[in-house]
């Protein structure tokens, strides 16, 4: 006989269901995140106990399982909705062991947070590429990129995963190692690094390859936030994209962030955040000052003053994994509204862009809304050079020469994330405006001759369908069909097909779902007909099992 479910078990008019089916897109598909059943798994068992649940449900339409570690995907691709459940995992893996003494290999489970990550590694001078988004976890991360200030200089974090261990969709767990000489093995690391987070098996953990501070010596930073306007703005995406032009070496990253004004005491200005780091890669180099000094020359004047005693980095020659932390944003989420979610790629030279007048156009779209009288939408922006040629070559394109993982567009040269969040009376302002966007920025090739689009950033809340814009994702029709017949291997009833965003072949996804409300399953285990044991919250501050709006996740 089975034993109980040992996690928390919450059902679709359960009280505080919503908070417990929080993730990052509620706020605009709100309607498409309500699954039958949420599970909190607190280990293995509960994983593959909730696997046997639901290849044994009797309801109308199979059921099927999303994945959850963060819940940060911008169309929701770990929720799902009608018969179909959550597994959240962010309570079942919060290990941290080192694999060696030297430091140098790490396994972490899925439920740390890249903030968590990047202390821990920094209390023993170590560090890895990651993204910059505080609240996103470990478990979508390492399998949709990683993308952040280290992009150039060291590639993305999926380069440097070793193994992940995974819960396969019939409850079996196993390693799956990069090295692998098992052809079925390589093509599932494949699958996992960059395929469709959640949908190849369940990854509870990653063994990590590590970098030490100390094969980098004088590492160097600057970070500083400046008052908001058009002409500084217009001035540092030129910066950017002098990079390119004057084909800077890949020791060097920079981004550019604007936020607008949060409208709240500390936040009053709109804001232009500079990310700028030289990595000495290579060493024994010292960086080049003149690079920095030009980011300080042009934000003289405009830079805002700070009192919490460490925001800013300026004239300090840091260690890579201390830098890590400054690059972090520690903010769940950047808006409490609905959002319209753009990221835009580009392979296209500094040249091109500079004959396309794109930095006039992109600071005057942000501008259109800065300008506006009334205050009904909020602009979430980023421009980051990610290219290189020759000897400049980003680590990004340089990491992946075997072909072991399946992220795309590595050869771009340029990222431009342009999002607006709006109150409810500012919503056709953000979408005229996000639709002008786009015709300017593809259609008419300002920023681009190709329509590219990332796993971790879709267009949302348009691209709910990953087969219909496959095109836009994956940079080939075989890395595509590669990854279909992989998931076809893996999971051939679709278990860890819970909705479109999905690898997957048509005739195997669950839907079209039936209204939540049209099902509520028996809380029954398959196997041993035990019920689920409800576990009772303790408290709903501070307590493991917080709801996600606590959490503010």
């Amino acid at each position: 006989m089975s034993s109980p479910f040992e996690g928390k078990v919450i059902q679709l008019k359960a009280d505080g269901y919503d908070g417990y089916a929080h993730q990052y897109a509620s706020s605009t598909l709100k309607d498409a995140m309500k699954p039958a059943l949420i599970l909190y798994a607190i280990n293995d068992d509960d994983v593959i106990k909730a696997i046997l649940f639901a290849h044994g449900s009797k309801t109308v339409v199979p059921r099927a399982m999303s994945i959850r570690s963060g819940g940060h995907h911008y169309v929701g691709a770990s929720s799902t909705s009608g018969n179909n459940m959550t597994v959240d995992l962010s309570f079942a893996y919060d290990d941290f062991v080192w694999k060696d003494s030297d430091y140098t290999r790490v396994k972490v489970g899925v439920g740390h947070s890249l903030a968590n990550i990047n202390n821990l590694l920094k209390g023993a001078g170590r560090f890895v590429p990651h993204g910059q988004c505080s609240y996103v976890y470990v478990g979508g991360h390492c399998q949709s990129g990683g993308y952040g200030q280290f992009i150039r200089s060291f590639g993305l974090m999926v380069d440097y995963v070793q193994k992940y261990r995974l819960i396969t969709a019939d409850g079996q767990i196993i390693k799956v190692r990069r090295d692998s000489k098992d052809p079925k093995i390589q093509d599932l690391f494949y699958a996992l690094a960059g395929g469709s987070p959640g949908n190849f098996g369940i990854v509870t953990h990653v063994t990590l390859k590590v970098l030490k501070d100390q094969d980098y010596r004088k590492s160097y930073g600057y970070r500083c936030e400046a008052k908001y306007s058009r002409d500084l703005l217009e001035k540092l995406f030129n910066y950017v994209i002098k990079m390119d032009t004057d084909n800077r070496s890949a020791d060097y990253d920079l981004c550019i962030t604007f936020g607008s004004t949060r409208e709240q005491p500390g936040n009053e200005v709109s804001t232009i955040i500079v990310f700028a780091q030289f990595a000495n890669r290579w060493g024994p180099n010292d960086c080049d000052q003149g690079f920095f000094q030009g980011i300080r020359d042009i934000c003289k004047g405009h830079i805002l003053p700070t009192d919490d005693g460490g925001f800013r980095v300026t004239d300090e020659s840091l260690p890579l994994s201390e830098l890590g932390s400054h690059w972090l944003f520690p903010v769940a989420r950047e808006f409490e509204y609905p959002f319209i979610k753009r990221g835009y790629i580009t392979s296209e030279s500094g040249d091109y862009l500079n004959a396309q007048g794109w930095t006039k156009w992109a600071s005057g779209r942000i501008d259109e809304i800065e300008s506006a009288k009334t205050r009904t939408c909020y602009i979430s922006a980023q421009f980051q050079y990610t290219g290189g040629r020759g000897a400049t070559e980003s680590a990004m394109k340089k990491n992946d020469a075997k072909g072991e993982t399946s992220i795309s567009w590595r050869d771009s040269t340029f990222i431009f994330s342009l999002d607006i969040f709006y109150k409810p009376e500012g919503e056709q302002t953000a979408k005229h405006w996000q639709q002008q966007n786009d015709h300017d920025a593809i259609q008419m090739k300002k920023f681009s001759t190709q329509d590219r689009r990332y796993i971790w950033a879709p267009h949302s809340p348009e691209d709910v369908d990953l087969i219909a814009a496959r095109k836009f994702f994956f940079d080939s029709d075989d890395k595509f069909d590669r990854l279909v017949a992989i998931k076809n291997r893996v999971d051939p009833h679709g278990l860890l097909t819970p909705n479109k965003f999905c690898v997957t072949s048509p005739t195997v996804f669950h839907g079209p779902l039936p209204s939540p409300t049209q099902a509520q399953p028996p809380l029954h285990l398959i196997r041993g007909s035990v019920p689920f044991r409800n576990v009772e919250i303790p408290s709903m501050k501070g307590s493991k099992f917080m709801t996600r709006e606590a959490a503010k996740l």
